[in-house]
């Protein structure tokens, strides 16, 4: 009998060098922070240059993640083609549509091809630590950080900021970088909020929830305790309300996940969305605070201000939707697109419990993350969550072997689909 082992290292040795794929994380990790650099101390950069390193970090996944199994392509030659359908009912050419659902299904095939467990958990200490690192450079040195690393300066060269709408209270720091009320975790550490490798703050707490919920994952993963402590430090460094919050929900859906169907989580982000629809319709509330409360009431209302073309995605117009990953994905990619990612992501099969248990937990992320922003997409915390997911997905655990011996109608209800 094949040892777990085995399948770990695989038998074709057609993984990817782990090296490449190291670096190739790392560099999805930290190429703002370098383009920030270069922006800032050496020549002007653009968002050319921006989408160009993008593509080739991305087509570089693809490269390594494909392999030769036939249903890889299958799934790419679909969405291209679903792509190319939208593109072409639209006036106008958009290609960010394509180049947002690339990412998770470029770095999700890498992980699958890696299938090492342990390989992801270097990744995530590597990023750990790097995102810490630079992180407390900018809390414990601020003047020298901004002096190398002018945030606001290079979102304006490329594009995402207009000089307009920079504020002189957060210096050159992301509009964020500051808290303007009470900072929520560790108050005496001030209203600084860490941007680190991602140069904003949001993006660095999400990173934290991400390495929190694989570790809670991984009880048998080498220096567990302290790529859990980078996670946690990337969170209360960046004052990340939302980060805290999932790694609480994330844990309780942690303990449920064996006692959830598959059919569950399929309908979880719809029922949130129609739940949002129904409040943004009903909801005579007109006055915004900046809490959650007042977070959903403007998720709400981005949502319900689509109009029917956007819900199914062929409207030609772009509006700022950030806000909403609901109202982002509708816009971008329509209902039908919608459900059929994530259907794929709930149903792609999966090798054990433990898998199952961070497929749900990654699930609760996204479901939570849409309420208040579109940074799901974002390839500087995405690249690291789809690659985790992937090798999640692919590599067996020691439960394995007890499963190999059960007939399939004796396995649970929520293998029962993702068992391969």
């Amino acid at each position: 009998m094949t040892s777990v082992r085995d399948h770990v290292a695989g038998a074709d040795g057609s993984q990817p060098p782990s090296p490449l794929t190291l670096a190739l994380l790392v560099g999805a990790l930290t190429f703002n922070t370098a383009l920030c650099f270069l922006n800032t101390n050496v020549m002007g950069v653009n968002d050319t240059m921006v989408m160009g390193s993008e593509v080739v970090l991305v087509a570089s996944a693809l490269y390594l993640g494909l392999g030769r199994s036939v249903a890889p392509y299958i799934v790419l030659a679909v969405f291209m083609s679903y792509a190319a359908m939208l593109m072409a009912m639209r006036p106008a050419l958009d290609p960010k549509a394509v180049r947002d659902f690339l990412i998770p299904i470029a770095f999700y095939l890498l992980g699958r091809s890696c299938r090492d467990p342990r390989l992801a958990d270097r990744a995530a200490l590597i990023s750990g630590l790097i995102v810490v690192a630079f992180g407390l450079f900018e809390f414990l040195a601020l003047d020298v950080y901004v002096k190398y690393f002018n945030i606001i300066k290079y979102y304006v060269a490329r594009g995402t900021v207009a000089p307009s709408d920079v504020k002189a209270d957060t210096g050159a720091l992301f509009a964020s970088g500051m808290r303007p009320d009470a900072r929520t975790l560790l108050p005496f550490l001030g209203p600084h909020r860490a941007s680190s490798v991602f140069l904003e703050p949001i993006s660095t707490g999400n990173f934290g929830a991400i390495i929190y919920i694989w570790c809670l994952n991984r009880k048998e993963m080498n220096k567990r305790w302290l790529t859990m402590a980078t996670g946690i430090g990337a969170i209360i460094l960046s004052d990340s309300r939302f980060g805290a919050n999932v790694c609480i929900v994330a844990t309780i859906a942690w303990l449920l996940a064996p006692r959830t169907p598959r059919f569950v989580w399929l309908a979880a982000p719809f029922f949130v969305l129609a739940g949002l629809a129904i409040y943004g319709f009903t909801s005579a509330e007109v006055s915004w605070q900046n809490n959650f409360a007042g977070r959903l009431l403007w998720t709400a209302r981005l949502v319900t201000s689509l109009s029917s073309s956007a819900v199914w995605g062929l409207s030609p117009d772009k509006p700022f939707l950030s806000d909403s990953g609901y109202a982002y994905s509708l816009n971008q990619i329509g209902l039908i697109g919608a459900i059929g990612f994530w259907s794929l992501f709930i149903f792609t099969p999966e090798r054990s419990r433990r898998a199952w248990r961070f497929k749900v937990c990654v699930a609760t992320y996204i479901c939570l993350l849409m309420l208040v922003s579109d940074s799901v997409y974002s390839i500087k915390t995405a690249a690291l969550l789809w690659f985790l997911t992937g090798t999640s997905d692919t590599a067996p655990d020691a439960a394995e072997a007890e499963f190999a011996t059960e007939p399939a109608g004796a396995r649970p209800d929520y293998l029962a689909t993702g068992t391969v």
